[in-house]
């Protein structure tokens, strides 16, 4: 909660106004019950005493639910396994793969809006916004129907209108992510009136295209880029300056109601809050000002207003230059591979030779650990992170067959890593990021 209204308070602070905790499982509806020790949560108690703190803060406190994707631990439990699309056990053991690209409800059951709409009510009845964000994204599990010869796009959109009614039923405005009904054009058209189009993507070149399109079909929509932090250990900068710029600039362009920059927890979530800050004031910067060159200028503001530090984001940038050098969702899959002999390659876990990482990493950790800034927290994680990219390189290189000399203990990085996790954070996903350090150290 500490953490929370901290980052309230930063977004007073820039000027954001409208704030989502994008919720799947993690709050107590009864439907999670037997999950929330497992999981962690925020109560209903809880999300109610940050609307109010939003309200202080004239924050618009709006309510981001999973209800038709992204189900994972409500169809893994037995009770509601037989309403997955889906219907057989997934093979695949990486649980955090799974949870974004499978677990979507099958709409052709007439129990599954039954379900959604129970945690709709309970969930709805902690907010006072007008607002109310279904989600309803990365549904990729209906293209199963199509080879049985039902038309996917058709069952996204009459089960997703049965979801719209029943929010503005209750008198809300719904917000919806776009990504589906791009994939369906022909079926924008079905779509009923006062809904806010939540037109995201992540790439360093977004397609304006996708902006065009619901602007030319006088749709309500609000660009949706982001911090480009999810699936690593910190923000990726040069890819999220891009990607920031060019959707805010795109929604000005063609009318769109605002912008909605998203920072998500993809994968365990290992980048800590700190090191996504750079993107989120980015976002608030070319919210409200879109021809903002990012340069000199804007950097030295940036210093001064977030990280109160002279160099601070050209540091961010060189870390994040090094973790270029790894990737955290590789290294994950090599470990589930790994662990549980199964075959299957994601992307490469290292881009470049092992002891090149530690020479650059032993050059950015030696400079930064000598330094100490009046935000210290921000440095600190950094270092934290730098050491968790070093540590990543050498495990990947062991699991390949070298052998390479060591820089980093693990017990001691881990120690470091849960320390300022739990300090700030509730358990969570913590134990899994830790089993995995800890199964590739024993290897």
């Amino acid at each position: 909660m500490e953490t929370i209204k901290k980052l309230i308070d930063q977004m007073a602070y820039y000027k954001m106004n409208s704030l989502q905790l994008y919720v799947e499982h993690t709050s107590d509806l009864k439907e999670y019950k037997d999950l929330n020790v497992k999981t962690g949560f925020l109560s209903g108690e809880e999300l109610k005493e940050l609307g109010k703190y939003c309200e202080q803060n004239f924050i618009d406190f709006v309510p981001s639910l999973a209800t038709f994707g992204h189900l994972y631990e409500l169809l893994n439990q037995e009770k509601y396994k037989h309403l997955r699309v889906i219907k057989n056990e997934i093979d695949n053991p990486n649980f955090w793969r799974n949870r974004m690209a499978h677990h979507t409800i099958d709409p052709l059951m007439d129990e599954s809006i039954d379900v959604i709409k129970s945690l709709i009510d309970q969930f709805s009845s902690n907010f006072n916004s007008d607002l109310f964000n279904i989600c309803g994204d990365e549904t990729f599990d209906l293209k199963i129907y199509d080879e049985q010869g039902y038309d996917s796009g058709k069952l996204y959109v009459d089960f997703i209108k049965k979801i719209i009614d029943h929010v503005q039923g209750k008198g809300k405005t719904v917000m919806m992510w776009a990504d589906i009904l791009l994939k369906h054009p022909e079926t924008i058209d079905q779509m009923p009136d006062d809904i806010y189009y939540l037109n995201w993507n992540y790439r360093a070149q977004p397609p304006e295209e996708n902006i065009i399109k619901f602007a030319n079909l006088g749709r309500k929509q609000i660009v949706c880029p982001g911090t480009s932090s999810w699936s690593r250990l910190c923000e990726d900068v040069s890819k999220e300056e891009k990607n920031i710029s060019l959707m805010a600039e795109y929604g000005y362009k063609h009318g769109a109601k605002g912008v909605l920059n998203t920072n998500w927890g993809d994968w365990g979530n290992p980048c800590s809050i700190e090191l996504a800050m750079y993107g989120m004031v980015l976002g608030a910067e070319k919210s409200w000002s879109v021809n903002t060159g990012i340069n000199s200028e804007f950097y030295d503001r940036v210093n001064t207003i977030l990280y109160n530090e002279k160099g601070a984001i050209e540091s961010l940038s060189e870390l994040s230059k090094l973790h270029e050098m790894v990737d955290w969702n590789g290294f994950s899959q090599k470990y589930f591979s790994h662990r549980y002999d199964y075959e299957f390659e994601y992307r490469p876990a290292l881009n470049a030779d092992v002891k090149d990482i530690q020479n650059d990493f032993k050059k950015f950790y030696d400079r930064l650990s000598k330094e100490n800034w009046k935000n210290d927290e921000y440095r600190q994680e950094m270092l934290i992170s730098a050491k968790g990219v070093c540590l990543i390189a050498e495990f990947v290189a062991k699991l390949n067959g070298q052998n390479p000399d060591r820089l980093i203990d693990t017990k001691e990085w881990l120690s470091e890593f849960s320390d300022k996790w739990l300090l700030k954070n509730k358990p969570s996903e913590l134990s899994n990021i830790v089993e995995m350090f800890n199964y590739c150290e024993q290897l």
